[in-house]
Parts: C-alpha cells; structure tokens; sequence
C-alpha cells in the first residue's frame, strides 16, 4: 500500500469520525429535542405549519421537506374541542417532526398511497415530501420523491384505503427494523478502525 493510499485512507477515518461526531446533541442552549408537530391542511392561509408556544400560527414557506421516515400511525386526537382521527408520520430532518393531517384528506391519501409502493429498501434512504395546493382553497395534495424521481402512486374513489394503510405501515415498520438492525449489528468503529490504521 502506497503512503498517498494510506494517507487517503486515514483522512477517509478521520472524515467518518467528524460525521459522527456531529450527529450528537451539540452542548449549550437549543430547542428541546421533543418532535414538532406539522399541520399539514390549508386552514391558516398557508399550505403547511405549526404552532409556536404561544400557538400562534408559524407558516412554513418551504414546499418540501426531505426526511428519513420512522413511523406512520393513526391517531385519535382532540382538536377544536372534539376527538377526530389523524395520520402521524414520524420523521426525522434537521429535527424530528410529526407531520399531522386528517386520515381521509387528499393529502393524507397521497402520502399512503405512494407509502404503500415503496418498497422498505427505498424507505432505508431520504424521501422529500412535497404539499402542493390544488384549485380548491381547502384541498392540499401530497407529492412524494425518492432521488429526486416522484413516486407513481395513483388513487381514485375505488381504491381500498384499508388495504393501501396497512401496507403502506408494513413498508415503515419494516424499513425501520432493517435500518435499526444495520445500526446494532457489531461492526468496527471508524474509531478502532483508525488506531488500527496507525499502528
């Protein structure tokens, strides 16, 4: 092995240490780590938001976000004053955000219905999820892409929404479980694998 290989393969160690390294918790003051929830619907003049701790409305101008997927779940929730059900789609970015919509919404139906055609190897990688207006004021649709391609995911009246939830949960759980496996299996650390290299 030549020393510009060596050289090569140390800053490529180093490099992968840095990368960890950054994944902490920095110290000092930040925002709690605790998710934020964002509401996905029209209903503050804006196609998506959330509320600060005062519960004003904090509109999001992004039309995008690019996230790792954790979990998808529904959820009985009080909101104006009554129970209703919503979908939760967990996901980690910058931050961890829950991403809140009604259940039966187009926007909810969107985001199952390409959910439940990715396989769980696509949904171990970055998704960007996508809120598009459509004519009505109250409609909000869902774009969904995997490397930069949008996922075909067609819906219409006939369409078995049972069935589309139910896979599209299979494919998170099991892209997490994968994802979570990968990160448990022993291997060697950039750490160990850099003292190796030095000796």
């Amino acid at each position: 092995m030549t020393t510009e290989s060596l050289i090569a393969q140390q800053n490529a160690l180093l490099q992968q240490l840095i990368d960890l390294l950054q994944q902490k918790q920095p110290l000092g003051f930040s925002e709690a780590p605790r998710p934020r929830y964002i509401y996905c619907n029209r209903s503050q003049n804006c196609l998506w938001y959330w509320l600060n701790d005062a519960r004003e409305v904090v509109p999001i101008s992004q039309t995008a976000l690019t996230c790792m997927v954790e979990k998808l779940e529904f959820k009985q929730v009080e909101r104006r004053g009554r129970d209703t059900w919503k979908i939760h789609l967990h996901v980690k970015a910058d931050r961890r955000y829950i991403l809140e919509a009604g259940y039966d919404s187009n926007f909810s139906k969107s985001l199952l219905s390409a959910l439940s055609v990715l396989t769980p190897a696509q949904l171990q990688q970055p998704i960007t999820i996508e809120v598009q207006a459509a004519e009505s004021d109250e409609v909000l649709f869902c774009r969904v892409y995997v490397n930069g391609e949008l996922v075909f995911a067609p819906w219409d009246d006939s369409t078995s929404w049972k069935v589309v939830a139910k896979r599209a949960i299979t494919n998170v759980e099991a892209a997490n479980t994968t994802r979570l496996m990968k990160s448990d299996s022993p291997q060697e650390s950039p750490a160990s694998k850099l003292v190796g290299s030095l000796n």
